[in-house]
């Protein structure tokens, strides 16, 4: 059982957590005592560090919150612990490309997006190839073709219809994403000779 010390610890100090749950009849028993939680009981999750899921009653900020177990067990999360992997898995760290002239020549690159799974709301960013493909389940990734060179027009129309795309399912994309991001006008093109006029201005 849970010392008030130990569940004040939990809501400090932990990967996340989804507050203001219901409880359903016959749902939960209290750790305690083994009685039965009343429906429509308030209650939180918490995801620790050492990848447990524990149910407290009550808000992050409830005083008095006890730890109610349920009676079965069977969401995502433990599930996938209970496969056996339970070590912790870094989060994703922020990216910023540099394409190189080889991607100039080619003409467009892979761009990879990723966001924390449980709320649209928070931030979209960039990541690179390698942590694309060591994915934490606790975030949704995206991957996709962004053209960086080509006639202006074509461009920003192609990578609008990407980001279009995108924003059905990352709505907070268009922080990170316009249509000419990394674009570099052909050479000596009408807009390549403009920006030098303006370097050599400068």
């Amino acid at each position: 059982m849970l010392t008030k010390r130990a569940i004040q610890s939990i809501k400090n100090e932990n990967e996340r957590f989804i507050e203001g749950l219901v409880t359903s009849k016959n749902e939960f028993i209290y750790q305690d005592n083994n009685g039965i939680v009343k429906p429509n009981t308030t209650y939180s999750v918490y995801y620790t560090l050492d990848k447990q899921e524990i149910y407290l009653t009550g808000l992050l900020n409830t005083n008095n919150s006890r730890v109610i177990l349920k009676q079965e067990n069977d969401t995502n999360f433990s599930q996938y612990v209970n496969i056996g992997n339970n070590t912790r898995v870094d989060y994703p760290k922020p990216f910023s490309p540099i394409p190189s002239d080889g991607d100039y020549k080619i003409g467009e690159i892979i761009r990879y997006f990723t966001q924390q799974a449980n709320d649209s709301s928070k931030p979209v960013f960039e990541i690179d190839k390698k942590t694309f493909n060591t994915t934490n389940s606790l975030f949704n990734y995206v991957s996709f073709t962004w053209k960086i060179s080509g006639l202006k027009q074509d461009v920003e129309r192609e990578n609008q219809v990407t980001i279009n795309r995108l924003i059905r399912d990352f709505p907070t994309i268009t922080k990170k994403l316009f249509p000419l991001q990394l674009w570099t006008p052909p050479r000596n093109s009408i807009e390549d000779v403009e920006n030098k006029l303006r370097r050599l201005k400068k």
